[in-house]
């Protein structure tokens, strides 16, 4: 098939059918089959939180525990997976969470974050809460965005709060409602434009999308004072439909969750419900980039979310669409892709590899919401 250098061209018809349910098998057995969840000094882990890692492994297992509860693999339950890629992370030296880096790629925070909902442990949850403190400090500026700042920090205390609700759990449900409010008030303390190692992104990544969406899934009555900031995002958008990666606008090439549109069309329809006063513009914006992902968003790096085919095929709306897309990450595909590359282990982890393919082939099968795991899925 003809390829540009970044994207194969758009065939008009799928090449072939695939069977969701058989590639999420085939995903999980080359996810533990190549790094199994053993650490000898021939492994080599490196640990990047929800990103990448044996955490981010242990995160899907996690997610996907809740979708099949039921489901065994090598005679383990899903939840004996994640507990197994958690372990992995407990004896490892952590880099301490500051305000440049306590998003979910800060693996101290993820997990913990992780392993207190896994075991239910309150004390756990009050660590993590402890660190709120030194990351909203008034004196560091810090960074505000999703894999490395406060809005990432404000999506771990949305996964704890999905298990210590204030039902069962008041006192820590309060401490979590606490050190969100506390986080997002720190985020909207600093004035915009939002930057990230000096650059006024935009994307999901590191950008304004990521902050806005973060803050108002957890606050959502923030919404109304940041919907200046959405529309100014929105008038940013090419002709092409695609976004720029940062602002003042360059070149019209990335498309993908991380910089361009993917990840802004993500964003945007779960930011929908909450501006109801530009869900027009909003459902013009999607609508616009959907046809440029759909001609230019068969990446030709490896199908991963953060840039590649993964990412890109969660942002179109249409089945036939996304399965289109999941069609270039088929086995055959993968296994030609694992036969070329050096299989560390980014190659199975949540936004760089395998993990997040699997994660794709469960919302193709059980067709979930085309949320993005670890960003907007809770």
């Amino acid at each position: 098939m003809a390829t540009s250098a970044r994207y194969f061209n758009n065939p008009t018809t799928p090449l072939k059918k695939v069977d969701a349910h058989s590639e999420l098998i085939a995903s999980l057995r080359r996810i533990v089959k190549l790094h199994p969840p053993i650490h000898t000094c021939s492994t080599s882990w490196s640990f990047s939180g929800l990103y990448s890692g044996p955490t981010s492994i242990a995160f899907l297992f996690y997610r996907l525990s809740g979708v099949y509860p039921n489901f065994e693999y090598e005679h383990q339950s899903l939840l004996e997976w994640a507990e197994a890629y958690l372990q992995l992370g407990a004896r490892t030296q952590k880099r301490t969470p500051t305000p440049g880096h306590c998003g979910v790629g800060n693996e101290t925070l993820a997990h913990l974050a992780l392993k207190s909902i896994l075991s239910e442990d309150a004390t756990l949850v009050r660590e993590l809460c402890s660190y709120a403190e030194a990351i909203n400090s008034s004196t560091e500026d810090g960074s505000n965005e999703w894999l490395y700042g406060r809005a990432g920090y404000l999506y771990l205390m949305r996964l704890c709060h999905e298990v210590f609700s204030e039902v069962h759990h008041p006192g820590t449900a309060a401490l979590l409602q606490r050190t969100i409010e506390s986080t997002a008030n720190r985020i909207l303390k600093t004035p915009p434009p939002w930057v990230w190692h000096g650059k006024h992104y935009i994307g999901a990544a590191h950008g304004s999308i990521s902050i806005i969406t973060q803050v108002v899934l957890s606050i959502p009555s923030m919404a109304r004072q940041l919907q200046p900031l959405l529309v100014e995002l929105l008038d940013s958008q090419f002709p092409s439909g695609n976004f720029p990666s940062s602002l003042p606008a360059g070149s019209d090439r990335l498309v993908q969750f991380c910089h361009g549109g993917p990840g802004i069309v993500i964003s945007l329809r779960t930011l929908l419900p909450f501006f109801p006063e530009v869900s027009e513009r909003i459902d013009r914006a999607i609508r616009a980039a959907q046809v440029n992902i759909w001609e230019k968003g068969l990446l030709t790096k490896e199908p991963c979310i953060c840039h590649g085919i993964a990412g890109n095929s969660l942002a179109l709306d249409k089945d036939d669409q996304y399965l289109h897309f999941l069609s270039f990450m088929d086995s055959e595909r993968i296994q030609r892709l694992l036969q070329d590359s050096s299989r560390d282990n980014s190659t199975v982890g949540l936004y760089t590899g395998e993990s997040g393919r699997a994660w794709c082939w469960a919302v193709a099968h059980k067709g979930l919401p085309r949320t993005c795991i670890g960003y907007n899925d809770i």
